[in-house]
């Protein structure tokens, strides 16, 4: 992305959280540790990567370029932009935020795992001077630094916690639609008009590989939230590793096209469960 969208999408990312973070309540500090390790372990990691391999090694569907651009996909998981939507659909702000931070460390160690596995077997990334640990503290402090901020002002401050936090939350909504928007006048007649397999890539993870399990959550207001939480990935850090690949130009649509499909499907999603309220 350019350097005004990266921005757009920092801001964005702070409002959110913090919007959030103005959003918890004590009593909803309780989470449950089967839903989370399903969540980050299950849904986001293994159910789809499972299924990518036994994609790519039963089938000739999809190039490798394309299955490394659908890995990615699949490896940064914990996208901000489902937070400003969470109170729109009655999901669980605190389980929300707990899982946007979990999926964002654990989307850390599995591309640190990637570098160390290309030191010895592949040549994928060409990391140079860029450091895993400014990564971490870079998403640490647009995510965890704002949400804790919001939890402290709920707690010490509630009056205020309530009359700011859906102003920020109405901004951080219309900075996401922005963004969306922003993202197919620049790249969407490109993926569209372009070659046919990143459509493909991208309706198979998003059809196929990452929500049909979420659809059978029986919990209503659980079911709502693991889908907008594993449905939209982070697609900033995505990009930022597409920028240490050698290889960037060829595996730029089946990301585009994912982010493109991730955000229709999600706002389809909410647009038929808002209808049912």
């Amino acid at each position: 992305m350019s350097a005004w969208l990266d921005s757009w999408a920092m801001l964005n990312t702070v409002l959110i959280m913090l919007a959030l973070g103005l959003a918890w309540r004590q009593s909803d500090a309780r989470q449950q540790t089967g839903v989370l390790l399903r969540a980050t372990l299950g849904y986001n990691l293994l159910i789809p990567a499972l299924g990518l391999l036994i994609l790519a090694s039963q089938t000739s569907w999809f190039q490798h370029g394309t299955l490394l651009a659908m890995g990615l996909c699949i490896a940064a998981g914990g996208g901000t932009s489902v937070g400003a939507f969470v109170q729109k659909t009655a999901a669980a702000p605190a389980l929300t935020a707990t899982l946007i931070i979990l999926l964002q460390g654990l989307s850390l160690i599995v591309i640190a795992g990637l570098v160390w596995l290309d030191g010895f077997a592949f040549d994928i990334f060409s990391f140079g001077a860029v450091s895993l640990a400014d990564l971490a503290g870079y998403l640490l402090l647009i995510t965890v630094a704002p949400f804790l901020a919001g939890i402290a002002v709920t707690r010490y401050w509630p009056q205020l916690s309530l009359r700011w936090q859906p102003r920020l939350e109405r901004m951080g909504t219309m900075l996401v639609l922005i963004l969306v928007v922003a993202l197919l006048l620049r790249h969407g007649a490109d993926v569209l008009s372009g070659p046919a397999e990143p459509l493909w890539a991208a309706a198979t993870l998003v059809l196929l590989l990452i929500l049909p399990p979420l659809l059978l959550e029986r919990q209503l207001v659980l079911r709502k939230t693991l889908v907008l939480v594993s449905l939209v990935r982070n697609l900033t850090l995505i990009l930022a590793l597409l920028a240490l690949m050698p290889q960037a130009s060829a595996l730029l649509p089946t990301v585009l096209a994912f982010g493109l499909a991730m955000y229709l499907m999600c706002g389809w999603l909410l647009w038929c469960w808002r209808a049912l309220r």
